[in-house]
């Protein structure tokens, strides 16, 4: 599994992308974005996002 974002939610801050080890996170079209096959459900995007739009599973 993957982290999943709430595109409602989403404000595309970016903090996320920043947090992520290993990179599975970018923001296209003002939404993050999480790369399903370099994801490694660590969760530091779900800590770091202040509108509380990412999950782990």
């Amino acid at each position: 599994m993957a982290a999943i974002v709430n595109v409602e939610t989403c404000t595309g801050c970016g903090d996320c992308v920043q947090v992520c080890p290993l990179s599975a996170i970018e923001v296209k079209d003002g939404k993050a974005v999480v790369d399903e096959n370099t994801c490694g459900d660590c969760g530091a995007c779900v800590d770091a996002c202040p509108t509380q739009s990412i999950t782990v599973p």
